[in-house]
């Protein structure tokens, strides 16, 4: 992507748009840690020591968590009484406005911004944590200008967003409910818009009709960052953790900036660790079912087998595998793992149908096998031990109820070294 001159805008005023944000004196925040292996341990936040390690309070004792030893942290939700107010568009002194746009980076991140100033090589943005947050435009993947018009622009976006065109950008255009996709280069970006080359023409990026913008993918490869920060917003920081208190957070993120995350405005944390992989990171190398009826049910990554988001009971997973009775998913491991670790149990979405039994092998031998599981059941964490295997198997069987319902979902289910 080459991105021209744009138009500088100044800031007068950003200090309104972090008033959501200003810690407050509050002591305690209760907190729930997730461990690698998937033990819970509740406590309150006490912030970040100067190792950088978590420290949480549990009946009046401190205990300290290497961020590499946790897979999450989740805070309750708030009532909405207590939800973060929107964030209100800055303004220059000339009374331009400054148009909110959602910014997506290659390191995960996802955030409400405005776009300041844009040049060949990086971009300026103001965010609710930092008033001027200069970025490379390679860190970007996709910029979003609108918020509320159709469904098939959301999912286009969306589909184009996980694809990634390497060769070309793809600007989303909506007029009259028509959604079309124009595949070109961004020539500049601006606070108000920029330009378009499409088809040998210069398109103007007008943010009346334009949804958004997926960028080609860089071919220079984003270090994963060790830790991601859900806020109660909707938006997502990934970085480092370098430091914090009982009110704060201090994440640094890729760029080397620093920025501070109230605590009461965190959702969830989730960790990057070594000793980890997702089983949805990897491919099987077999996947077998056998239909009760006539429908052949493909697996998913990420989503239930209904291709919904996956949840168990009130618990709901952005990683995991999701399956339909009677089906197998057979891996051949690179290297060794000592333990798989998951929560299993049927979809939400099927209600109380769904009877199945969740299997394990390892070299081919049952080394877990969950008995009956059905749609009335909670959430069941499982830690399975692999001893080092490398040939691996996850089978749902069926149940007492013919097919129908089993929606089976592997929450979070991962390989621990």
């Amino acid at each position: 992507m080459t991105v021209g001159g744009s138009r500088s805008v100044s800031v007068f005023v950003v200090v309104a748009m972090w008033l959501c944000f200003v810690p407050q004196a509050k002591a305690e925040t209760s907190v729930r840690a997730v461990t690698l292996e998937g033990r819970q341990i509740d406590g309150t936040w006490s912030g970040v020591d100067e190792a950088g390690n978590i420290v949480l309070v549990q009946e009046g004792q401190a205990h300290t968590f290497a961020p590499s030893a946790l897979m999450r942290l989740y805070w309750p939700i708030p009532s909405p009484t207590s939800a973060p107010s929107a964030i209100e568009p800055a303004t220059t002194p000339s009374d331009v406005p400054l148009l909110p746009t959602t910014v997506f980076l290659r390191d995960g991140s996802m955030f409400r911004a405005h776009i300041l100033t844009a040049n060949a090589r990086h971009i300026e943005l103001t965010t609710a944590p930092v008033a001027r947050l200069q970025l490379p435009f390679s860190a970007l993947t996709a910029v979003r200008f609108q918020h509320n018009t159709t469904a098939d622009a959301q999912v286009a976006f969306d589909h184009a967003l996980a694809q990634h065109d390497a060769a070309q950008d793809i600007l989303f255009v909506v007029q009259k409910d028509r959604l079309t996709a124009l595949h070109g280069i961004v020539e500049s970006l601006t606070h108000d818009g920029g330009t378009f080359r499409w088809r040998d023409r210069q398109v103007p990026i007008d943010r009346d009709r334009v949804y958004g913008i997926v960028l080609a993918s860089s071919v220079n490869r984003i270090p994963v960052p060790p830790s991601r920060y859900h806020l109660r917003d909707g938006s997502v920081w990934s970085g480092r953790i370098v430091g914090g208190d009982t009110t704060i957070v201090k994440l640094e993120l890729v760029t080397g900036t620093t920025i501070t995350l109230p605590v009461k405005q965190l959702r969830e944390v989730q960790f990057q660790s070594d000793r980890m992989v997702f089983l949805s990171d990897l491919d099987p190398v077999r996947y077998e079912f056998e239909p009760f009826g006539i429908t052949r049910w493909p697996y998913r990554k990420n989503r239930s087998v209904a291709n919904r988001p996956m949840r168990i009971g009130n618990q709901v997973f952005d990683c995991g595998i999701g399956m339909h009775a009677q089906s197998k998913l057979v891996y051949a491991l690179t290297e060794p793992f000592s333990q798989l670790a998951a929560v299993i149990g049927i979809d939400e979405a099927v209600g109380s149908l769904g009877h199945v039994v969740f299997r394990v092998m390892a070299e081919r031998a049952e080394v877990f096998n969950s008995g009956p599981v059905t749609g009335e059941d909670s959430p069941r964490p499982i830690l399975v031990p692999l001893n080092g295997s490398q040939n691996l198997e996850l089978i749902v069987d069926f149940g007492e109820q013919l097919d129908v319902g089993d929606h089976a979902n592997w929450g979070d289910v991962r390989l621990i070294r």
